[in-house]
């Protein structure tokens, strides 16, 4: 059932998606890079860009179909099957109606419906990541064979977004806390074989990839994410707040299905919360609240004044003192030392809890640890970094939907003591808050979506264009959107941007000296009069500037 709700869900969102063109800037990159890949001459080639995703599409540019619906549809596949491995992720701790309502609410969050066929890297990426920890979950617990799989999706889920290498914190601290399951693998040495030979290859291969690729602006984008620096104080996505996400995360959950715009679907902080957000929520903290207690009283007792001893209060001055660090380091933003500290704090703690525990309990536990380090480890790294859009929360979403359904569970578990009724069904209720989550976000979506974008009339003032002069191909065309400008001329277009200039004359300028002889316009309100040009055409919001002869 799963299966064929995310088909009509991804069938509907391509025939929206394909009507309204492309969503964002990034995307553009993608297609070019793909043709790039696909050998056809093509422009604005950035070869550090994650290829992934390229890659899947410049397969469907060489089998003849060279459309930007190609970068939609592989964007859609991929989606299904992060829906089908975040399901099975799921039912490694949930039963199956509570694993089909977390799948379902997972594809209801605005940010994951919204961008799901876009074309992105970002929820690619985190489909990569589910099954990297999925296999790394079930070869620990079940058959080591699969621990094979692990290295090579998690270079996929790498390679398809550079910051889902951030999945090795939940995948370490999942290993170290299933050390003893290590260590009882049989045939050892013929698994640490294999995942030797694998690292040879990859190593390998990203040796290739770094040669291919300008590797000086590869290393300043890395030293930009590590040192979270703020060199780009100008740009849009500039965000310096520590607690962007925590402060939107209800808007994250579901939105209102009667306010706002497409940009607020796309962009839910822009928007409201719904009355299910804050429904969902409340039940899900009370949830959670109710299992730490048990979870605490169960294992210490509250009124057990045996365990106030030495080594017990050592215990909590240390992790208190990790816990200090942690803060203290992400409010200087200090990523490395954030990220160190969150999975020292972790283990430790799931040491100090995990002792003399039950098998049983201990695979509950471990689950739990690992979605809460995949959660903090993500929101520190996107906290810290000095752009923020919401679409970087679709990494830390799986977590989210994780934590709420074990809010559910937990919520509901403790409504059944309270009702002394045999008809009280959790399950029926799972499936009708599964429904609402859907319903709400469909709603929201379907009655949001323009009838294009403005980067389809950016498509219609090329072809304008192509029809016009004949000899495009041998003139120098300019654009405030150059990349997408190059994807539909097939040709390098020239970056032009009027607000690095004082005035229009100085642009005007800057455009003749580059002889510049078709300026397409598409973000200027109004558009600009630029000296020795002459508007030819308008389409849209898109206006064509021509040079005139002198």
């Amino acid at each position: 059932m799963l299966i064929l709700i995310t088909l009509g869900m991804i069938s509907y969102l391509l025939s929206v998606q394909i009507k309204i063109g492309v969503p964002y800037w990034d995307v553009f990159n993608y297609l070019n890079n793909a043709v790039y890949y696909a050998g056809m001459n093509g422009g604005g080639v950035i070869t550090y860009f994650p290829p992934v995703i390229p890659l899947l599409t410049s397969i469907l540019f060489r089998m003849g179909y060279l459309s930007i619906n190609a970068i939609f549809i592989v964007s859609g596949l991929i989606f299904l099957i992060g829906i089908i491995g975040f399901y099975l992720l799921l039912k490694q701790r949930f039963n199956s109606i509570q694993s089909l309502t977390g799948s379902l609410i997972f594809i209801s969050l605005p940010v994951v419906l919204s961008w799901a066929v876009s074309g992105g890297i970002d929820i690619p990426g985190v489909v990569f990541s589910i099954w990297a920890l999925y296999f790394t979950i079930i070869g620990l617990n079940k058959d080591s064979k699969f621990l094979y799989l692990v290295l090579p999706v998690f270079v996929i889920a790498s390679l398809t977004r550079y910051t889902a290498g951030l999945m090795i914190i939940p995948i370490i601290l999942c290993l170290l806390i299933n050390f003893k399951n290590i260590k009882k693998i049989k045939n050892m040495k013929k698994v640490l074989l294999g995942i030797g030979i694998e690292i040879g290859a990859l190593f390998l291969i990203l040796v290739y990839f770094i040669t291919k690729i300008d590797s000086a602006a590869f290393y300043n984008l890395f030293f930009l994410i590590v040192t979270s620096s703020s060199t780009g104080v100008g740009d849009v996505g500039y965000n310096p707040n520590l607690l962007y996400f925590s402060q939107n995360i209800l808007n994250y959950i579901s939105v209102g299905p009667f306010q706002g715009t497409y940009h607020q679907i796309l962009n839910p902080s822009y928007g409201y919360p719904s009355l299910l957000s804050y429904l969902i929520s409340l039940i899900t903290v009370i949830g959670l609240s109710f299992y730490v207690y048990r979870g605490i009283n169960s294992r210490i007792g509250f009124e057990d004044k045996s365990l106030i001893n030495i080594t017990n209060f050592i215990k909590i001055i240390i992790l208190l003192a990790l816990l200090s660090l942690l803060i203290i380091s992400f409010y200087y933003k200090s990523l490395i030392f954030s990220e160190i500290f969150l999975l020292t704090l972790l283990y430790i703690l799931y040491r100090f809890i995990s002792s003399d525990v039950s098998e049983k309990t201990l695979r509950i536990i471990d689950m739990d640890f690992v979605f809460l380090s995949w959660f903090c480890a993500f929101f520190i790294f996107q906290s810290t970094l000095p752009f923020k859009v919401d679409r970087y929360f679709i990494t830390m979403a799986p977590a989210l939907v994780y934590f709420i359904i074990l809010g559910l569970n937990q919520f509901l578990l403790e409504l059944k003591t309270k009702i002394d009724n045999p008809n009280f069904k959790c399950g029926i209720i799972y499936i009708v808050i599964a429904l609402v989550f859907l319903s709400t976000s469909t709603a929201t979506y379907f009655g949001h979506t323009p009838k294009k974008s403005f980067t389809v009339d950016i498509g219609d003032a090329s072809n304008w264009i192509k029809n016009y002069d004949p000899n495009y191909m041998k003139v120098v065309i300019g654009s405030d959107y150059p990349n997408a400008a190059t994807w539909f001329f097939k040709k390098e277009v020239f970056a032009a941007f009027p607000r690095y200039f004082n005035n229009s004359d100085e642009f005007a300028d800057y455009l003749q000296k580059n002889n510049v002889k078709y300026y397409i316009d598409t973000i200027s309100n109004p558009h600009p009069d630029l000296k020795g040009y002459k508007i030819i055409k308008s389409i849209g919001v898109v206006v064509i500037y021509e040079k005139v002869n002198v």
